[in-house]
């Protein structure tokens, strides 16, 4: 990665971790690369770090790749990650998806992150007869989305429910 690369990702991290004051990347002794990220000027050891800011630091690294990527699979982005991160991990998946340079294939139990990203880019997962189904969240037609389903039950004014309150309540459960 070069210097205006390397200073992308490291903006980058410093939007989603804004405690976090910059990348020092070294080569040691035995000529094993050392990660370390800077926090109040104090460099820590990669291997200190959490899972969550390593997984953030792997996405944003694969999206500062000089080539992008044909695509990338990630597992539930939201292991290890403060809830209020995860809105920004949303925008940054919508945002690269919007170029159209990589396909992304992220998993997750999250009941945060289907509420963060466009229906037409959701699909639900789930058993049937012992086999895996795979569908586009639209294809559970007019019911799937809340407003639809209180105008065809009686009027009980109940507030409109979010994706991830329904994920919780089972509605997508086989």
């Amino acid at each position: 990665m070069d210097l205006p690369q390397f200073q992308a990702v490291e903006r980058a991290v410093r939007t989603i971790l804004p405690n976090i004051d910059g990348i020092d990347v070294e080569v040691n002794e035995l000529g094993e690369v050392e990660l370390k990220l800077r926090e109040a000027g104090i460099p820590m050891p990669a291997r200190v770090l959490s899972e969550g800011t390593l997984r953030i630091l792997g996405l944003l690294a694969l999206t500062g790749a000089k080539e992008a990527p044909a695509l990338i699979g990630f597992e539930e982005p939201e292991n290890g990650v403060h809830p209020r991160r995860i809105q920004l991990i949303a925008e940054l998946l919508k945002t690269r998806a919007a170029l159209k340079e990589t396909q992304y294939i992220v998993t997750t139990h999250s009941t945060l992150l289907p509420d963060l990203i466009p229906d037409e880019s959701l699909y639900v997962f789930r058993k049937v007869a012992g086999e895996t189904e795979i569908r586009p969240f639209q294809a559970w037609g007019p019911l799937a989305k809340q407003q639809e389903i209180e105008a065809s039950l009686d009027d009980r004014g109940e507030p409109e429910l979010l994706v991830s309150e329904r994920i919780l309540r089972g509605d997508f459960d086989a």
